[in-house]
């Protein structure tokens, strides 16, 4: 790489621009939700959750379908009456068989028994529904996920109702039950629906979104949980609202009477033929008609922005314009490939999640993480109700299949990969835009070369656009990204008195952030891994995991993280604590790394306000941490790389996780709640 001859700084009064969006950390994102931990996984689940939006009862009820007509509606009175599910004298309508829980002597099982005659009986009133209710069951569904938690009961797609075992796959919708209405009551079936929801969206593929019911004693509530937000009703009594439990479940089981029941929130457009998890996001391995390996990613994106396949064609023209004809064919090399994108389309229409909250009286409602501290409700947000976030789906097919650098256990390979995913940022970076959200996800290993993904948040280093929030993963995200401020700027002595501070830009990422994010991608494969021959040996692990944890804690605002990267001694004492002698000599330059950042930041902000980001300084960092990476990949000769918590795990298993034979229970198996 030559460098250039370098642009005129910028002005001290530049255009002011707007600010880069504030990054998010993603809790379902880190270790603790990836043990199986079943309290973990919840706890993380809610901590990124935050809220949901509570509404009208209607407001709901208009997601889930048509129901049923007036003249329907009394019609299903008159037979509900005729079977005995109902009773009508001079007390009123009421449930013959179904009293408020909270004054029954039976067990919540038994309380909520008759729940399950009423249900049948109104689904019934469907042709063709597709859903019958399960109350109670006493085997926990299967679940790629290792996932130990049982609802109270579900509606599951009726041709799967007498299997032997059910999965996760085949829930439509989850329920949760309480005999009383007390606020302990109310936050656990809260918790309990919110992983039930959250579950079947991460283990479903074909699912755009759910629906959940909870029921307190005499309080109902119906949930939605799609890819843009987690919405409930306030609740109707159920003893009281007979019409508005008989119009629910015949709304449900009219929505399952097609035999895509896409109105439950199964996507039609594709066909479930291996098991595949994951979050909003997945990629799958698919075949072109011509039998060619291609891959498919299915996202949703904010509605109103560029799709990623548009923003890599943007990304490309502007390589064209200002790269060298062999630096363009280099550049195509290393990003991947994309063969065509398209928003998903339902029934003719584009596949969009609802706008719930318009023209409806909602209320965002904070989630308490320490509700042992608390005997207060949830905190209601009350008046506006802001953009609760649209989302469209979309789906973007790419000619390279792969395997994310995070997966290749090779430290040959794995440095090589890291090496050509430098090598495609260093072309998007002369072409003049910036990555944002690099990470060893989104470094691909496609036959022998490395490639960048991940283009979703990638704009041009001038660009005055700003999205909405957006969330990822923190162990790769540049101190400065995290902090939304410069850190190495000068020394200044005290400004005369009586003078005003000028007027500060908004922090915005450049060039130096997405370098920043490879050193700390680089120093994650030695911490996150061990070499397979020390871990047979006596190398401490258990010290490796607390220093891993230390510079990856995966919170925003961690001091631990920030000395790690800009301390160069508190960073060398943690490499030599915690890399083996196997790998101590290839990852030797992991400070010198740190360090020529540390001079690359305070050249650029040395004469802030302005931000002097010249080419020469591109073209120097860049050529730095090539040859850092080219060094290190020499010395890796054959060395296997092996995840420090599998190795953990194998020598220090811990009890009663799903790794471990399960008790013998006599009768009835108890809830692993």
């Amino acid at each position: 790489m030559q460098p250039e001859a370098p642009h005129t700084p910028p002005s001290q009064n530049p255009p002011m621009l707007s600010p880069d969006t504030v990054p998010v950390a993603r809790h379902t994102s880190q270790a603790d939700y990836r043990t199986g931990d079943l309290q973990l996984g919840r706890i993380a689940v809610l901590a990124d959750l935050r809220r949901y939006l509570q509404v009208p009862f209607d407001c709901l009820m208009k997601c889930v379908g048509a129901g049923p007509s007036q003249p329907d509606l009394q019609q299903i009175r008159n037979k509900l009456t005729k079977c005995k599910i109902l009773t009508d004298d001079e007390s009123g309508l009421r449930w013959t068989d179904f009293t408020p829980p909270a004054t029954s002597k039976e067990s919540e099982e038994n309380a909520f028994k008759p729940l399950g005659h009423i249900v049948a009986k109104i689904l019934a009133e469907v042709t063709d529904h597709g859903v019958s209710f399960l109350a109670n069951p006493n085997g926990t569904p299967l679940s790629e996920r290792n996932n130990t938690s049982r609802p109270d009961g579900y509606l599951v797609l009726s041709n799967k109702k007498t299997e032997p075992k059910i999965h996760w796959f085949d829930i439509a919708v989850p329920f949760e039950f309480k005999k009383g209405r007390d606020i302990k009551s109310l936050r656990d079936d809260e918790e309990k629906i919110i992983w039930s929801l959250h579950n079947i969206m991460r283990e479903d593929p074909l699912r755009r979104f759910a629906f959940g019911i909870t029921i307190e004693d005499t309080q109902l509530r119906l949930w939605l949980s799609n890819r843009a937000l987690l919405a409930v009703t306030e609740p109707i009594n159920f003893f009281e609202n007979i019409d508005g439990v008989i119009s629910l479940f015949y709304a449900l089981g009219f929505a399952s009477a097609s035999s895509a029941v896409n109105e439950l929130g199964w996507d039609p457009t594709v066909e479930r033929i291996h098991s595949m998890v994951g979050r909003g996001t997945r990629v799958y391995e698919a075949m072109d008609a011509e039998g060619k390996k291609v891959a498919v990613k299915d996202s949703w994106r904010e509605a109103g922005r560029q799709s990623e396949g548009e923003i890599l064609k943007n990304i490309l023209a502007s390589c064209e314009k200002k790269l060298q004809p062999d630096e363009l064919a280099n550049a195509k090399r290393h990003f991947v490939g994309v063969r065509l994108w398209q928003d998903v389309a339902i029934d003719d229409t584009r596949d969009e999640t609802p706008m719930v909250a318009e023209e409806h009286n909602c209320t965002w409602v904070s989630i308490d993480l320490n509700p042992t501290l608390s005997t207060n409700r949830h905190l209601s947000s009350k008046g506006d109700v802001p953009d609760s976030g649209q989302l469209v789906h979309t789906r973007t097919v790419f000619h390279d299949v792969g395997v994310a650098l995070k997966d290749v256990t090779s430290l040959a390979d794995n440095l090589t990969c890291l090496s050509g995913a430098l090598m495609a940022l260093y072309y998007l970076h002369k072409a003049g835009w910036v990555h944002r959200d690099f990470s060893v996800g989104n470094a691909i290993w496609v036959e022998g070369v490395g490639k960048l993904g991940d283009f979703e948040y990638a704009k041009e280093i001038d660009s005055d656009t700003s999205n909405d929030v957006r969330t990822g993963t923190m162990h790769f995200m540049a101190v400065e990204v995290e902090k939304q401020g410069y850190h190495f700027l000068p020394i200044l002595n005290p400004r005369p008195r009586g003078t005003r501070l000028p007027t500060r830009p908004p922090f915005r990422m450049n060039f130096l952030h997405d370098i920043e994010s490879v050193w700390w991608a680089f120093t994650w494969i030695f911490f996150y891994y061990t070499d397979t021959t020390t871990a047979n040996a006596g190398h401490c692990f258990d010290t490796q995991w607390q220093q891993f944890q230390l510079a990856f804690p995966g919170t925003v605002g961690h001091i631990s993280r920030r000395d790690f990267f800009t301390c160069i001694e508190t960073l060398e004492s943690s490499c030599n604590t915690v890399l083996s002698e196997t790998c101590f000599d290839v990852f030797s330059d992991i400070p010198h790394f740190a360090k020529a950042l540390h001079d690359g930041y305070r050249m650029a902000e040395a004469e802030y306000p302005s931000v002097v980001l010249s080419d020469t300084l591109r073209e120097d960092m860049h050529g730095k941490v090539a040859e850092f990476l080219h060094g290190a990949q020499e010395r890796a000769g054959v060395i296997e790389l092996c995840p420090l918590p599998n190795v953990l795990k194998q020598k220090r298993p811990r009890p009663g996780d799903e790794t471990s034979p399960p008790p013998k229970y006599k009768g009835k198996k108890p809830r692993h709640d």
